[in-house]
């Protein structure tokens, strides 16, 4: 037997380390791996079956410290699916090791899987939070991630966060900012649930304009605006909107049978009238009128004004006494109606509750949104909502560099320019865009109704109208034939 053990071939390393392996005698593979990796340093199997070894034998702060120097090499030399596979087996092991965490959102980013790099920051971030553990440094890396990768879902799902955390005020700003990048990306299902996050934090007129504007111009969350209207009762002027933005969009005969399950008889009765005048139904819109002069003077007298102004051609019909007027609705049916109106929280529910994600689409959308100013746009939008004018001017100031973008973007700083006060700086600034620059007439006209609308708020009627009429040459809009109807009559007067 002696002879033959002299003549049988002595395994290599790799044959020992192998056998090492299939037998899981980890001793041996730590012992034979060690010398293995100085000669094949980047070799994958065998530092994984090594990092293996090491953690069965109790040594796993040595195995990681090795697992995330080789996931550094291989990042630097730009082989970013090994280095992905390596934090992954890291995290598994050590699911709060915040260098990993670090190193495999870097390879994610590097590599242009930012729903990847996000997501596993946000499920992180909940590890940290059922653990007890601080989770502020995860905040801070997850804020730091979405203002580089801008996408209203990592907006929303941080707003998710903040809220958790008691930051109400900033989940709002970021939901509202969600939304309004939803609205950019025609992705309206989506902006209704972050509209409706911010909405259950704070409600504002602005946010349930802009949830209507939303509605109006998709084909989603009708059966929502019968609870923006109860909610928005006493504001005549939000009713006013309501109208104006449905038959924008031309469905004024799918807000007309909403209108119809309102309980309050004043609102009904306002809201019908307006839509029967808008509809040319003028006897109908009277009838409506005297039935509201019944029921509230106020609001009565309240649309008199804006019909007189609007449809100056009916105003002989409109204040016509009608003799017969509409029974007042019985209580029971008040309660019944606005029960109704209560179970459509349910509703809003169903849109909150709702997060579809889209790898590919995310990642896709986030190029989209660099290239074409959707993120500065969206940005300038929110910040505007929020009253916040000199962020708004910021970003709008940003997008003005992308040619489809540009027009939205100057108006928008017009607007912040407006609201803010400075009506001499918005002037000079609309003055060098239409002296300078290359417009469409249509563009031009945009512009002009903006300058308009800074020398209305100044108190300048007669430029105002001037612009006005310049606009309305080009854009034959009847929102603003009314203000300039208006506007002729208040300078009469």
């Amino acid at each position: 037997m002696g002879i033959f053990n002299f003549f049988r071939r002595k395994r290599t390393e790799e044959e020992e380390f192998i056998r090492a392996v299939e037998a899981k005698d980890y001793v041996t593979i730590v012992k034979v791996g060690k010398s293995l990796l100085q000669k094949n340093p980047d070799s994958v199997s065998i530092i994984r079956s090594y990092s293996d070894a090491l953690i069965k034998l109790g040594e796993k702060e040595e195995a990681i410290s090795l697992l995330l120097e080789f996931a550094e090499k291989k990042i630097r030399e730009e082989y970013y699916d090994i280095a992905i596979a390596i934090l992954k087996k890291i995290l598994k092991v050590d699911p709060l090791n915040i260098r990993a965490l670090k190193l495999l959102v870097s390879a994610y980013h590097r590599k242009e899987l930012f729903y990847e790099a996000f997501k596993t920051l946000e499920e992180t971030y909940w590890r940290f939070k059922e653990a007890s553990l601080p989770t502020s440094s995860i905040k801070d890396l997850l804020e730091r991630f979405i203002q580089d990768q801008f996408h209203p879902l990592f907006y929303e799902k941080f707003a998710d966060i903040l809220k958790v955390e008691g930051y109400t005020e900033e989940a709002f700003t970021n939901y509202v900012l969600a939304g309004n990048l939803y609205v950019n990306l025609h992705n309206y299902r989506a902006a209704l649930r972050a509209f409706f996050k911010a909405r259950e934090i704070k409600k504002i007129e602005n946010l349930d304009r802009q949830i209507v504007d939303v509605i109006a111009n998709s084909d989603k969350g009708l059966e929502i605006v019968l609870k923006l209207i109860i909610d928005n009762s006493s504001n005549l002027d939000f009713l006013k909107f309501l109208v104006d933005t449905f038959k924008a969009s031309n469905k004024l005969d799918a807000f007309k049978r909403i209108v119809k399950n309102v309980p309050d008889p004043k609102i009904k009765y306002f809201l019908y009238a307006l839509i029967e005048f808008e509809q040319g139904e003028v006897e109908n819109g009277s009838e409506f009128m005297e039935r509201l002069k019944i029921v509230d003077r106020e609001a009565y007298d309240k649309l008199l004004s804006i019909m007189s102004f609007r449809h100056p051609e009916y105003s002989r019909l409109i204040t016509e006494k009608i003799e017969s007027a509409q029974v007042l609705p019985e209580p029971e049916e008040i309660l019944h109606v606005l029960d109704q109106a209560i179970d459509l929280s349910d509703m809003v529910s169903s849109y909150v509750e709702e997060v579809k994600e889209d790898r590919k689409a995310i990642d896709r959308e986030i190029k989209q949104i660099e290239t074409d100013g959707i993120k500065y746009i969206s940005m300038a939008e929110a910040m505007i909502g929020l009253g916040k004018f000199d962020k708004a001017i910021e970003n709008a100031r940003k997008a003005l560099k992308h040619e489809n973008s540009f027009l939205k973007a100057a108006i928008l700083i017009t607007t912040a320019l407006r609201l803010e006060g400075k009506f001499k700086e918005a002037i000079d600034f609309l003055m060098g865009i239409l002296n300078d620059r290359e417009l469409t007439e249509e563009q031009q006209a945009k512009l002009k109704q903006a300058l308009g609308e800074v020398y209305e708020a100044m108190g300048e009627k007669e430029r105002a109208l001037i612009w006005y009429k310049e606009a309305y040459r080009i854009l034959k809009d009847p929102d603003l034939k009314e203000k300039i109807n208006k506007l002729e009559k208040e300078i009469v007067s």
